[in-house]
C-alpha cells in the first residue's frame, strides 16, 4: 500500500481517537450550549492526545491489519470505514438524540429557529423506539394541509425507508426546496392505519403566537406555537391587547408546541415572574448552570391569572415554562403529561464536512425535578383523545374548569 494512503488512514484513527476521548479538565470544554443543536464550531482545532486511551487501542489495532493483511486491501475504503466507527461509537450511547451526520445530509440551517425556512412545516422528535415522530404540523403549513396529524410517525420518505435513520438524517431529506414534492408514507396515531401523503414544499413563515378567543371574553386563549426570537414581545403584547379588551385569565395553550430557542424561553418565563430560577442545566462533569428571570423592555405580567394547557407533544422549551411556572405556583398546568424531551443538544462539525449531534446536558425545574424522559405532569388531568384538535372538547373542558375555579 502506498505510504501517503497509509498515513491518511493513520491520521483518521486519530482523529477518531481523539473524537471518542475527553479531557479530564472540565474547563477544557466549550460551554455554548443549546437544546436546538445549533453549530457551534470549537474555538480551537482539535489535537491528536500524546496517548490515547489504552481501551481504544484494539481499534487502532484493527485498523493496521487490515490495511496491512487484509487481501483485498484495495477495496477497503477509508472514509466508509471511518464512518461507521463514529456510527458505532454514537450508537453505543443509546441515545436517540446523539447521532452521525454525514457530509451529503449535513446542510441543517438555523434559518428555522428565526422564523422561516423551506420545507413541509411541521416539527419531528424522534421516540425511545428509534421511530420519527410528528410532534406538531404547523397550522397553514402544507402539512396540515395535506393531512398529516401529531403523532404521525413516518415510515417512508420518497419510498426510502427511515429505519436506522438518525433525526437530522431524517429531518434533512423530509426538507426540500419550495415548489417540490415530498411523499411520506405515514402511521396515524388514533386509527394506526399508513397512509401516503403527497405534500407540496413551501417557504414557512412562521408566526408563534395566535389569539384564539373573541375581543372581550373574560378568558384569553392564546395558542403559543413555538420559541423564536419575537415570541416574548408578542406574547407581551397580545397579553396587553387581550387584558385592555376585557381578559381576565390568560389561558396559553402549548399542546404540540415542539420547544424553540433557549432565550426565548427564558424571555416568555420572565414575563410572568419577577425574579427567580427559570431552569436549571447539569452537564456530563456535574457543572449546574442556573437560568434566571431577565429584566425584559417589556410589560411583565405578574398579577392576571394563568393556565397553562399542554399535552404529550408539548415538549422541550415547552416543558421549562411548564415546569418553572409550575413550581413556582404562578400558573396551573392542565391538560396531559408533556413529550418528556429534557436535554441540551450541540452540534460540531468535522473534518470531513459531516457533523454530529449530541446531549451535552439534562434540563431540571427550579425545584429540581428532572423532565427528560418524565415530563410535566399536569395539576389538573384534562385528557384529549385527538392530539390534533386544538379548539374542541378538551379546549372547552378547560375553559369549564377556568370559569369555576377561577373566574366563580
Amino acid at each position: 500500500m502506498p505510504l501517503l494512503k497509509y498515513t491518511k488512514l493513520i491520521s483518521l484513527t486519530i482523529l477518531l481517537l481523539v473524537l471518542a476521548s475527553c479531557s479530564d479538565n472540565p474547563e477544557d470544554t466549550d460551554q455554548t450550549y443549546s437544546q436546538n443543536y445549533e453549530l457551534v464550531t470549537p474555538k480551537e482545532e482539535l489535537k491528536a492526545p500524546s496517548e490515547y486511551s489504552k481501551k481504544l487501542k484494539p481499534l487502532w489495532e484493527t485498523w493496521a491489519y487490515l490495511t496491512r493483511d487484509y487481501v483485498d486491501r484495495s477495496d477497503l475504503d477509508d472514509e466508509e470505514m471511518t464512518e461507521l466507527l463514529i456510527k458505532a461509537m454514537l450508537e453505543s450511547l443509546n441515545d436517540q438524540h446523539s447521532n452521525y451526520i454525514p457530509p451529503e445530509f449535513f446542510n441543517v440551517e438555523n434559518t428555522d429557529m428565526q422564523g422561516k425556512y423551506q420545507g413541509i412545516g411541521a416539527s419531528v422528535e424522534m421516540n425511545r423506539k428509534g421511530a420519527v415522530v410528528i410532534v406538531s404540523p404547523f397550522e397553514g403549513g402544507p402539512a396540515k394541509k395535506a393531512g398529516i396529524l401529531p403523532g404521525d410517525i413516518v415510515l417512508e420518505v420518497d419510498g426510502k425507508s427511515l429505519e436506522g435513520f438518525s433525526l437530522m438524517e431524517a429531518i434533512n431529506i423530509i426538507r426540500g426546496p419550495e415548489g417540490t414534492t415530498v411523499d411520506l408514507l405515514v402511521k396515524h396515531l388514533l386509527s394506526q392505519k399508513t397512509e401516503l401523503i403527497s405534500i407540496k414544499r413551501e417557504s414557512i413563515k412562521l408566526e408563534s403566537v395566535k389569539l384564539r378567543s373573541e375581543n372581550k371574553d373574560s378568558i384569553a386563549h392564546i395558542r403559543l406555537t413555538n420559541f423564536y426570537p419575537e415570541s416574548a414581545k408578542d406574547l407581551s403584547e397580545m397579553i396587553t391587547q387581550s387584558q385592555n379588551s376585557g381578559a381576565k385569565v390568560i389561558l396559553l395553550d402549548l399542546r404540540n408546541n415542539p420547544g424553540g430557542l433557549l432565550s426565548s424561553v427564558i424571555d416568555v418565563t420572565s414575563l410572568f415572574l419577577d425574579k427567580g430560577i427559570v431552569m436549571k442545566e447539569i452537564d456530563g462533569y456535574n457543572r449546574e448552570q442556573i437560568w434566571n428571570i431577565r429584566d425584559l423592555n417589556l410589560t411583565k405580567h405578574l398579577d392576571i391569572p394563568i393556565v397553562i394547557l399542554i399535552n404529550n407533544y408539548s415538549a422541550s422549551a415547552s416543558e421549562v415554562l411548564a415546569g418553572a411556572l409550575q413550581d413556582y405556583k404562578r400558573a396551573v398546568i392542565v391538560g396531559e403529561k408533556s413529550f418528556g424531551k429534557g436535554s441540551v443538544g450541540l452540534m460540531r462539525p468535522l473534518s470531513n464536512g459531516g457533523g454530529i449531534s449530541m446531549t451535552i446536558a439534562k434540563w431540571y425545574t427550579p425545584n429540581g425535578n428532572i423532565i427528560h424522559e418524565l415530563g410535566v405532569n399536569p395539576d389538573v388531568l384534562i385528557p384529549s383523545q385527538d392530539p390534533s384538535d386544538t379548539t374542541g372538547v378538551q379546549t372547552e373542558g378547560v375553559k369549564e374548569y377556568i370559569r369555576k375555579t377561577i373566574l366563580n
